[in-house]
């Protein structure tokens, strides 16, 4: 019985190892959208997931101050000069496009205008 209850612990621990794995990896790699309306925000954007879960972002080719990370399906963004406080959104991803749902932004700028509305496709 014991040695039973050791391999389903072992399975159950490389099973949560594994999804852990896959859910960082989901986003890995480059993914670009242009905006243009409203005109503070107007250009071609890009976010550099990485695997560790941190991103890069990017406004016309120029990296950001703003530096979010990704944990599981959620974004989220750190205060900054134009958001102060934080702000989470859920990703879904649908073959090589992602969109993003506000989980809780009180911001009204910035990353509220750039993040949901807009279908992002992986260029790399």
């Amino acid at each position: 019985m014991k040695k039973r209850l050791a391999v389903a612990v072992s399975i159950v621990a490389v099973m949560a190892f594994a999804g852990a794995a896959l859910a960082s990896a989901t986003f890995t790699g480059t993914y670009r959208t242009t905006i243009t309306t409203p005109a503070a925000v107007k250009g071609t954007w890009a976010l550099d997931f990485k695997a560790n879960g941190s991103v890069t972002v990017s406004d016309n080719g120029q990296v950001t101050a703003n530096h979010p990370s990704v944990k599981g399906s959620t974004l989220t963004a750190p205060g900054g000069q134009n958001c102060p406080t934080v702000g989470t959104y859920k990703i879904k991803r649908a073959g090589n496009k992602l969109t993003f749902t506000v989980i809780k932004d009180t911001c009204t700028m910035g990353r509220k205008l750039i993040l949901p509305g807009h279908t992002w496709t992986k260029v790399s």
